[in-house]
């Protein structure tokens, strides 16, 4: 079923009741320098092209979502950080080495684990700009207010993405299945804060980080096809694979 995903901007479903793989903000407001310093941009080697969004937790290791890292080479990633524009980044390494998860699964119309990290060929020195965000190790409940960063179409009807990094306020909800998508205990969702405004991941940020209390609590892997910010996005919940990142420090 997950044919009818498109994918954190690959295919297009057919299905106008599919959800959707890519991720933009929505409802969001433009960020300044410095004011997500961990949140990072994965292009393709060599060029501008941003293709997912990613976190950064140590001088080597960006966390994103596994998907966005299917049948890619460790070499054919450049990670940019340091930057609120497309068009810029104060820092530029090539990966060296991506690992996904090892239960990594698309099962039907669920996916488990979708959680991967990458790795810089050299240390990422911090500075004002680019520092990395502490894992968090709590289960986090609903009705939880949280940030979302990224880049990317800021309409709910996808369109352009958007050049400059946006930020938007989220609240921790419940994950509603569809047909097209089944949550599991290692999901966290999180949506619009009221009913009179959208907000939510949209296109090519898939990876994304969504932030409670200076914490990084989720990744965002998922949101509806056939409206951006429609219902809850589902993320991969930090607290269920603390352990599993921290062998990498």
């Amino acid at each position: 079923m997950f044919r009818s995903l498109l994918v954190f901007s690959f295919a297009i479903a057919v299905s106008s009741a599919a959800p959707n793989r890519d991720s933009r903000i929505l409802g969001g407001r433009t960020a300044f320098l410095g004011e997500v310093p961990y949140q990072a941009s994965l292009r393709y080697w060599g060029t501008t092209f941003h293709f997912g969004g990613g976190v950064l937790v140590n001088t080597r290791y960006i966390v994103t979502g596994a998907y966005n890292l299917r049948g890619r080479a460790a070499n054919s990633i450049n990670i940019v950080l340091g930057t609120v524009s497309l068009d810029a980044g104060i820092v530029n390494r090539q990966s060296d080495y991506i690992v996904i998860h090892d239960q990594f699964a698309i099962e039907g119309n669920i996916i488990r684990n979708d959680i991967a990290m990458v790795r810089s060929a050299t240390v990422i020195a911090f500075s004002t700009t680019v520092s990395p965000i502490p894992l968090s190790s709590t289960f986090i409940r609903d009705g939880m207010n949280g940030q979302i960063s990224g880049w990317g179409a800021t309409d709910q009807d996808k369109g352009p993405t958007s050049n400059y990094l946006k930020i938007a306020n989220v609240v921790t909800g419940p994950c509603k299945d569809t047909e097209f998508m089944t949550f599991t205990p290692q999901h966290i969702c999180a949506g619009s804060p009221s009913n009179t405004s959208l907000a939510g991941i949209c296109t090519t940020d898939i990876g994304g980080p969504l932030v409670l209390y200076g914490q990084l609590i989720g990744i965002g892997v998922h949101h509806y096809y056939y409206g951006c910010g429609m219902y809850f996005d589902g993320y991969s919940r930090i607290s269920t694979y603390y352990l599993w990142i921290n062998q990498y420090f």
